[in-house]
């Protein structure tokens, strides 16, 4: 008899058909109106942004990648060798797993299953881990405020294409958000095994030069190392094989970011930049069309404006002495604040200066005006005549947007007596 299949049931289609964000700790069932516990934020996922078949994952920095990079950098960049027969002899790199370094400690040197001494050789250990409190920090683990982006290149949403050239359109520029990481420093332990004196000091001349430098794979992480003494132990004793033994301790200062759950769940991963923003057209209930008035500028101070003659004046003629009259002309700028007369006019309660001979007579091209800081524009003003009292301005409200009230600061600089 052949087996049936049960049909599924109305939740479990439509668990099969919900793909969740992310694999770690996210359940697409859910109720996320729950209330929320602390240390355990809330999920938006209409928040999120997928990273679906996108080539940058979640960023992941972990103490594999710093034992890896020191790893690294003792075997492809440091290349440590020693010369036995003639021959030249390549150091082995190992990582001192509990079980040898026990041995290690317990006979002094390390031996292979035959029972020889293994040399040369290098091994290391990681001894502790302190946090570097002196640089950044993420701020609070459960909700990550401190983040870094990065900007990618052309992608899907933001590619060149003659359409948005046309139109003005501005690509959308994409992100990628990780958290600020944890500051580490890690320790080592080092133990360098030879078989003379004269090859250790090649061993350690060596490391000696590569101290104080950024160990790891450049297309990976580096990190800045640090390595201060070298203790040199040579054990010879009858019956036994001879070896020189040498420790020192390897500092790396290292950085962490974890593939933890709250991480995740602390900020979104992609964020876009904005690429076109659209007002759309507004209109009241009425039938009357509404318009806006352009709002007078609000009133600020003008010690710091300098008004310059805006005529250029050439004199033909030839000046054999300098005239103190026309050179205190050209140099007099004068601020004066006007009085309010009414929304069109400002009355100057200062003379003009006369012009000196051989210049043009002073005008409303000699002044600049200004309105609570904002320079009246030359087209707005309707004229600018002197009268017994001084100088009066007036202006036409419809060019300049707006009136004159008895609140304004109205300022003149130019020639006044």
């Amino acid at each position: 008899m052949a087996q049936q299949t049960r049909p599924r049931n109305r939740k479990e289609f439509m668990t099969s058909l919900s793909k969740p964000y992310t694999t770690q700790g996210t359940d697409p069932t859910k109720i996320f109106s729950e209330p929320k516990k602390a240390g355990q934020p809330e999920i938006n996922r209409s928040l999120q942004t997928s990273m679906d078949n996108d080539s940058d994952k979640d960023y992941y920095i972990g103490i594999k990648d710093i034992d890896e990079a020191v790893m690294h950098y003792f075997k492809d960049v440091l290349k440590l060798y020693v010369i036995q027969n003639n021959a030249r002899v390549d150091i082995p790199i190992l990582y001192g797993t509990p079980e040898n370094w026990k041995s290690f400690q317990r006979d002094g040197y390390y031996r292979d299953k035959e029972g020889r001494l293994m040399a040369p050789l290098l091994v290391f250990k990681k001894n502790s881990i302190t946090q570097n409190r002196n640089l950044g920090n993420k701020l609070d683990g459960n909700s990550a405020q401190n983040l870094q982006y990065f900007e990618k290149g052309y992608s899907k949403r933001n590619f060149y294409s003659n359409f948005g050239v046309l139109n003005n359109r501005v690509p959308q520029k994409e992100y990628i958000a990780t958290v600020i990481p944890d500051y580490v420093t890690v320790e080592y332990s080092c133990v360098i095994w030879t078989y003379y004196m004269e090859q250790m000091d090649k061993v350690i001349e060596a490391l000696n030069y590569a101290s104080r430098a950024y160990w790891g794979d450049p297309n990976k992480f580096q990190f800045y190392s640090s390595i201060e003494t070298f203790s040199d132990t040579t054990q010879y004793e009858q019956g036994e094989d001879r070896a020189v033994r040498t420790n020192f301790d390897l500092t790396l200062n290292g950085y962490l970011i974890p593939d933890s759950l709250n991480k995740q769940l602390s900020f979104n991963g992609k964020v876009y930049s904005t690429s076109q923003v659209i007002f759309g057209f507004e209109t009241t209930d009425s039938s009357l069309e509404s318009y806006t008035v352009a709002k007078k500028p609000a009133g600020k101070s003008l010690a710091s404006v300098i008004a310059a003659d805006s005529i250029n004046t050439v004199i033909n003629q030839t000046i054999n002495t300098v005239n103190p009259e026309a050179l205190t002309y050209i140099n007099t700028n004068k601020q004066v604040t006007g009085v309010y007369v009414n929304d069109t006019t400002v009355q100057f309660n200062n003379q003009w200066l006369v012009a000196p001979t051989g210049f043009p007579a002073t005008g409303i091209d000699n002044f600049t005006f200004f309105c609570n800081g904002q320079l009246i524009e030359r087209t707005a003003i309707v004229s600018f005549t002197q009268n017994i009292n001084g100088g009066a301005l007036v202006i036409n409200p419809t060019l300049l947007s707006y009136a004159f009230d008895n609140t304004d600061e109205v300022v003149a600089i130019g020639k006044f007596a």
